[in-house]
């Protein structure tokens, strides 16, 4: 049985990364192209149960709507199973649909906005099931039902509809425990060299690690889409999946994935001796948070080839730290020895920032600007705060306010606050960027790398663009 697993093309005014925000996407520097290393494990998986898969990613052969539907019944398929995300939501469902109509076969969608809003999706009827949660063992199984010519029914993880159209939601099915018994994902099924990052000469690909965060903030995707308990993949096992990238695909540029990559400073030691040991040649960047690196660490991770570490910094007020940041960065003076400690070691920084905290004043916001002008990393993001269906702040404001999925980029503001309106939020993101990237000194810094200023000028002026 051939199966087709779709990351759909991005809207027209932006390019759409589903694998980020935890699942729900985000919009995107139009250099940065990942693979969607979610549909590589799920397609690992489908391949040691004997089926015959295909990776459709249209964003990397250059296909709109028209020429994804075309490519992928194309391949006649007996099963079709897409990702999504929020903003590009629409979009994604009526490729569903074109594709449904045309092939006559079961076709699903998968992602974190529809786990946490399968009933509106069946609303277009787009798709016959909906993928809960964590992916591969749940379409594995809906791939047996197909297979054997039966329904869903009690195939946890799902919601399908019966042909008389009731939409049936079975049980939520266990996050996966043993991350090492997944086969490695599939990336014989990507065109490898087809994925870029800014900044970086050759192709890119990403890793997942781990999964899970401790810190669970409100507004955050990953705890949804992985859960508080952190579950991670032995060291040996993600040096198999390295030495197997490096080696047999000829990749060097790697991105963790992890939402806290250095939640356990030992696994990470092993990893980066394991990388040394092997011999690999890469070069690799992370994401984490402030309060769970020292320099001792950061030393061992350049060494193994550390070039670039994503930092959650979100906002500079404690009050606002505490009640929605899992109170990752409190310690000012911490976090600077850690950013100084990066510039030593020759690592790269971003600090992630975040503005329109429900209760944040402008004020508020001023604590994060000079925080992240005391912090100097190499770049800053800023993001409108964005309640995701299922977060606690989604679930906080829900009754109170409409929520519009396509406008979730991550840069545009779905409401205001108490204090800011929704204009005001936008016109501090962009007095952010302005005050952090405009100061003379910085100024004289950007301009000694005019190709990576040329991408964050490129990526400012994509942030604001509104879906037509």
């Amino acid at each position: 049985m051939k199966i087709v697993l779709v990351n759909p093309p991005s809207p027209p005014e932006y390019r759409v990364s589903r694998g980020l925000m935890g699942g729900f996407g985000m919009a995107v520097n139009p250099g940065l192209l990942y693979p969607p290393i979610e549909l590589a494990h799920v397609a690992s998986v489908l391949e040691a149960e004997g089926y015959e898969v295909v990776i459709h990613d249209a964003d990397a052969r250059g296909l709109d709507v028209a020429g994804s539907r075309a490519a992928i019944v194309a391949a006649r398929p007996a099963l079709v199973v897409l990702d999504s995300s929020s903003t590009s939501l629409s979009q994604d469902l009526a490729l569903a649909r074109g594709v449904r109509e045309a092939l006559g076969v079961p076709v699903g969608i998968l992602g974190s906005q529809v786990t946490y809003t399968p009933a509106e999706v069946f609303e277009s009827g787009a798709v016959d099931f909906v993928v809960r949660g964590e992916p591969e063992h749940t379409v594995r199984d809906v791939a047996r039902r197909v297979a054997a010519g039966e329904d869903l029914a009690g195939v946890e993880g799902t919601s399908w509809t019966r042909p008389d159209g009731e939409v049936v939601h079975e049980p939520e099915r266990e996050k996966i425990r043993d991350l090492d018994a997944l086969p490695l994902p599939a990336r014989h099924l990507l065109d490898n060299q087809a994925y870029h990052f800014p900044g970086l000469d050759g192709p890119v690909t990403t890793v997942k690690s781990s999964r899970g965060c401790p810190l669970d903030c409100s507004f955050c995707g990953y705890t949804l889409a992985q859960g508080v308990r952190f579950r991670f993949r032995s060291p040996e096992h993600v040096i198999a999946e390295l030495v197997d990238l490096h080696r047999n695909h000829g990749l060097r540029h790697v991105v963790f994935r992890d939402p806290i990559f250095t939640t356990r400073a030992s696994r990470v030691r092993e990893i980066c001796e394991g990388i040394l040991r092997e011999g690999l040649d890469l070069e690799w960047q992370c994401e984490t948070a402030v309060k769970v690196l020292d320099r001792e660490l950061l030393e061992v991770m350049a060494r193994a080839g550390c070039k670039h570490i994503s930092m959650g910094v979100e906002s500079g007020n404690a009050e606002i730290q505490k009640k929605h940041c899992g109170a990752k960065l409190l310690d000012h003076d911490h976090a600077a020895r850690v950013f100084q400690a990066c510039r030593d070691f020759g690592i790269e920084t971003r600090a992630f920032c975040m503005i329109g905290f429900p209760e944040e004043t402008e004020a508020m916001v001023d604590e994060t600007l000079r925080l992240v002008e005391r912090l100097d990393p190499d770049q800053v993001q800023f993001c409108a705060v964005t309640a995701y269906p299922g977060t606690p702040l989604y679930k906080m404001l829900a009754g109170t306010r409409e929520f519009d999925y396509a406008v979730m980029t991550g840069f545009t503001a779905l409401e205001g606050n108490e204090h800011m309106s929704k204009e005001a939020i936008e016109a501090k993101i962009r007095e952010a960027y302005r005050s952090f990237y405009l100061r003379p000194r910085r100024i004289a810094r950007e301009l000694a790398h005019p190709r990576q200023l040329l991408g964050k000028v490129s990526r400012y002026f994509t942030l604001f663009k509104r879906r037509a």
